[in-house]
């Protein structure tokens, strides 16, 4: 996000008092038992929750933290899942996954390919431009909107104006934070605006691309996305900790999510503002067990998809600053050369996540903050240390 968008944001938050009741209401509890814990019994344990306790020392939140390695799970947690009502955090509550939301979107077309006589969805599909789904008239107004191919939409690169960089947008989340967005009226946001490349030039990070792709889905299946991300995902998976905001109504266990909207460092709790949830590049809450398990389903255990899948899906581009695009996921860290990682981040206003394989070592992590690093804020290199220290610690 831009700093004006932020100055937008906190006019949202003083004014939410006139607004529908907010959809995150206070933090209940959840039943951890249900989920296997062997910490006690992992060689890095000690070391991991020590990461932990120094960086909520340091200010963030909470933390809920999930290594697998060939010595077996481990999960940790520390600090608040609610600041306001001091209710400390549990690994079985749920926060927001942020741009995770992608890795599954994208996963699921695969799967939905994988089925092409009854999804109407192949792989020779992915080279078609969107035009082939979506109304011409609707994508005439999106600059390269008519030329960009499915593929190039999920390995982002399309050049199509991200939305979540418009301002105008975020003028309309001040008047209704809590509205759930359909994607026709996301795209009003798009329409107009100045693309990023030419197509096909080079990679760019939009969320629009993941939003037509969730378009693209419905029109081919008739049916929506996300009741096809449970059915062909989360419940072959038994994700049972896994909604979809804006599609779903979300428990009463959800993590609150923070962050310094007025630059002084003091946090505000911004659970409750609805940047588009539900629409393909967004949205989705779930827990570290849940993760977990997606993440060994289709990259460690590969279970989930085939072989032909797994290939294209990992075919990457150029590199942007920090990360390389494949079709429907990501290769982060590659700064660290042959000890990057394969899944995808996800940053919002006010929660952080991390999903990772680490195939050279072979070991996952992912984990759950409760802020915002989306924008720059006295916490988000503080967030980027511990993320780089978990990784040191797994790399060792």
């Amino acid at each position: 996000m831009k700093s004006k968008i932020i100055i937008l944001i906190a006019i949202i938050v003083t004014s939410f008092g006139a607004c529908k009741k907010a959809e995150v209401g206070k933090t209940g509890d959840c039943n951890n038992s249900i989920y296997p814990n062997t910490k006690l019994s992992h060689p890095k344990g000690a070391a991991l929750q020590a990461i932990i306790d120094t960086y909520i020392k340091k200010g963030l939140p909470g933390i809920s933290l999930m290594v697998s390695n060939s010595d077996g799970v481990w999960n940790g947690v520390g600090g608040y899942s609610s600041l306001d009502d001091k209710i400390k955090y549990k690994a079985c509550q749920i926060g927001k996954v942020a741009s995770i939301t992608k890795f599954m979107v994208g996963t699921l077309v695969f799967k939905l390919m994988e089925d092409s006589a009854n999804s109407h969805l192949g792989y020779l599909d992915l080279d078609k431009p969107l035009t082939n789904w979506i109304d011409k008239k609707t994508l005439e107004k999106i600059e390269n909107g008519t030329e960009a191919t499915l593929r190039q939409c999920m390995n982002h690169s399309s050049g199509i104006y991200d939305i979540i960089i418009d301002s105008d947008f975020y003028l309309a989340v001040l008047n209704n934070p809590n509205k759930h967005w359909s994607q026709e009226e996301l795209l009003n946001y798009v329409y107009g605006k100045p693309r990023a490349f030419k197509t096909g030039d080079t990679s760019g990070y939009s969320n629009t691309n993941t939003l037509l792709v969730s378009m693209v889905i419905e029109k081919a299946t008739g049916r929506p996305h996300g009741e096809l991300m449970r059915e062909k995902l989360w419940t072959p998976l038994g994700m049972s900790d896994t909604y979809y905001q804006g599609r779903e109504n979300l428990p009463d266990f959800v993590t609150q999510g923070y962050f310094d909207l007025y630059n002084k460092k003091q946090l505000t709790n911004v659970s409750n503002i609805l940047p588009g949830s539900g629409n393909g590049y967004g949205g989705v809450f779930s827990n570290v067990y849940d993760l977990q398990k997606f993440i060994e389903g289709v990259l460690v255990n590969k279970t989930v998809l085939n072989t032909k899948s797994l290939s294209i899906m990992q075919t990457y581009g150029p590199p942007d600053e920090v990360n390389q695009y494949g079709v429907g996921m990501m290769k982060k860290f590659i700064d660290r050369g042959i000890n990057y990682g394969l899944g995808h981040s996800g940053r919002d206003l006010g929660y952080s996540a991390d999903l990772f394989y680490f195939p050279n070592k072979n070991f996952t992590t992912n984990f759950f903050v409760n802020y915002g690093t989306d924008s720059d804020s006295f916490l988000k290199q503080i967030f980027k240390d511990f993320e780089n220290e978990v990784m040191d610690e797994m790399l060792k």
